[in-house]
């Protein structure tokens, strides 16, 4: 009696592959080579590579495990552990929201600002730590704080920023960010945030991915999707020197409201720039 060959890397991808299509997952079959990159430690041009390569049975298990759970819709991101911030790589689990693209934006808004080679920024509600580790890294120079009301995501964004080197230079603090400290009234040259904008009829049409697996205090502040840029901006009033940068990413239709919720808050200079897909991303505005 002979034992069954093993089956090839080519035919268990063409296999996970049609189970995400049926399972509606984005893009199957760049996800299940972007796996199969991770069972071996490799990336999509290794994987294919290794196409004719029959799969060892203790890989293939563990492939299936990784397939089964993102038929599941996990998040890729969560399944790899990790994903890339503006050229940088960040850890990341259901505790904290998974980086996006659109908050490079609002980073490279606040590095392109001009401000003094040795500010003082906040980053309020910095979850993963994405924004504040990368103000640290590209701004050795610069003293930051990055806020949260979520120690496991604080202790996220602590890691990353033991990753990236800049562990003593980020200062971590858990508290709610609509509460501003007496000792930190005036203190800072800019205050950003990425702030809780989806609402909550909204949140309940996303894509499993994040309606499931993200944490969904990271996405709805409540009914509206603007309660969080009122507790933002009255907590940067306070926080900012004159003249102090507010910088905040918006929601796709929250720029009429953001604007108004600034300016009511005594700011000005308000303007807006667009991401690629001239969608308002990043409101800034001084006090």
């Amino acid at each position: 009696m002979t034992s069954e060959a093993a089956p090839t890397l080519a035919t268990v991808l063409e296999e996970a592959t049609r189970r995400l299509r049926e399972a509606h997952v984005p893009d199957p079959r760049r996800e299940a080579t972007a796996l199969l990159a991770l069972i071996f430690g490799t990336d999509r041009g290794g994987v294919a590579a290794r196409k004719p390569d029959p799969i060892a049975a203790v890989d293939a298990a563990r492939f299936e495990e990784l397939i089964a759970s993102r038929v599941l819709r996990t998040p890729l991101q969560h399944l790899e552990g990790r994903t890339e911030f503006h050229g940088l790589e960040f850890e990341v689990s259901g505790d904290v929201l998974i980086p996006r693209s659109e908050t490079e934006d609002l980073v490279q808004a606040v590095l392109d600002a001009g401000l003094p080679e040795s500010a003082r920024v906040a980053d309020l509600g910095t979850g993963s730590g994405c924004i504040a580790v990368t103000f640290a890294v590209e701004r050795r120079s610069w003293q930051v704080i990055a806020v949260d009301l979520s120690a496991a995501a604080l202790r996220v964004a602590a890691r990353n920023a033991a990753t990236h080197g800049v562990g003593e230079r980020v200062t971590f603090i858990e508290r709610d960010f609509a509460a501003v400290p007496e000792g930190e009234r005036g203190l800072y040259d800019a205050v950003v945030s990425n702030p809780p904008y989806v609402p909550e009829d909204e949140w309940r049409g996303l894509q499993p991915e994040v309606r499931d697996h993200e944490p969904k205090g990271a996405l709805v502040p409540g009914p509206t999707g603007n309660e969080a840029y009122e507790a933002v901006a009255r907590a940067a009033r306070e926080m900012l020197r004159p003249g102090g940068l507010l910088a905040l990413e918006l929601g796709w239709k929250s720029e009429e409201a953001v604007r108004a919720i600034v300016a009511g808050a005594g700011f000005r200079e308000i303007a807006v720039r667009p991401d690629l897909q001239a969608i308002p991303r990043v409101l800034s505005a001084r006090r």
